[in-house]
């Protein structure tokens, strides 16, 4: 049996034949229209209980990334940025969000060029 599923999975198919109306692929439920519409019917006016909704919310949302992902993410976006102070000096930066917290500075803003008195190129571009 397991050398039955194991040729299952690693057979690829065609994309063109996949996309033809010949193929039913093996997830697919075909119904007829009036099938549909019965079972549209018979849920019709049917409340959900807030424990069931909060279900199937849980069951969208996905794993919650841990601090390694974070981090990764977090530098894989960070660009090199050169900031000018209202009062001339030039400072190298990268992560121009954090350095925007820490500032008190709006980060829309700053990435545009210019805010309160800040300059700002972002570096490779």
């Amino acid at each position: 049996m397991d050398d039955i599923f194991a040729s299952l999975k690693s057979y690829k198919f065609d994309q063109e034949l996949l996309k033809s109306k010949s193929i039913i692929r093996f997830n697919e439920k075909t119904r007829s229209e009036e099938t549909k519409q019965n079972i549209r019917d018979s849920k019709l006016g049917i409340k959900q209980t807030p424990e069931h909704i909060q279900n199937r919310v849980d069951s969208v949302k996905g794993f919650k990334q841990s601090n390694y992902q974070k981090q990764r993410v977090a530098e894989a976006l960070s660009f090199a940025w050169v900031i000018t102070t209202p009062e001339g000096k030039s400072i190298n930066i990268v992560n121009l969000r954090d350095f925007c917290r820490k500032n008190n500075l709006d980060q829309g803003n700053m990435s545009r060029g210019k805010h309160k008195g800040w300059t700002c190129v972002k570096i490779g571009s």
